[in-house]
């Protein structure tokens, strides 16, 4: 009898432990990862530039918070470094070097597709300011509004804290970043 209890017990105990990691409430997170400006080495069929270097990768970092729901929705608010892009650019017998830097932030709506107690998937949309300032032999700065989507996975190792990877992009900057981190629910 008193194992049949103990049997019991434990199995309410692991059941509980799965649905306290998908309760409502608010979190936060951090990542770092690789970003890439998916078009900074394209010189746009110009036949008088040519590039002598160009390097369109470099580390990106994000911040984020955000409030789950339930279960299956949250929505999420970032700041996102993606870090910095150069290139040297040739015409005729000048050369000039060009750098770029660029941040975001926005807001979000997260899709998460439980898949068993600690794991799940996700997909994420909304919009982003995003802000890049070209340098060469003057500034350039670009605000724009653009769409942003993602999707990843996270594994919740304890009933507070997760890891998660995930890959996400923005429409008009083309830009992608692919990180992982972890993110904290209160």
């Amino acid at each position: 009898m008193k194992l049949a209890a103990r049997a019991l017990s434990l199995g309410i105990l692991i059941v509980a432990s799965g649905s306290v990691l998908a309760q409502a409430g608010p979190y936060l997170g951090g990542a770092l990862g690789q970003s890439t400006l998916k078009e900074w080495c394209d010189t746009g069929g110009s036949t008088t530039a040519t590039l002598a270097a160009c390097e369109d990768t470099d580390t990106g970092w994000k911040l984020l918070g955000g409030y789950r729901f339930n279960r299956y929705l949250a929505a999420e608010a970032s700041y996102i470094d993606w870090g910095e892009v150069t290139a040297t650019v040739r015409s005729g017998t000048q050369t000039v070097g060009v750098k770029a830097s660029q941040h975001s932030y926005g807001l979000a709506a997260v899709g998460t597709l439980p898949i068993g107690e600690r794991f799940e998937v996700f997909g994420k949309a909304g919009f982003l300011k995003t802000e890049q300032e070209a340098t060469s032999t003057r500034t350039v700065k670009r605000d724009d509004t653009e769409f942003h989507y993602g999707v990843g996975a996270k594994y919740a190792f304890t009933r507070n804290w997760a890891v998660r990877g995930e890959w996400e992009k923005t429409d008009k900057l083309k830009v992608e970043l692919l990180s992982i981190g972890v993110e904290y629910r209160f």
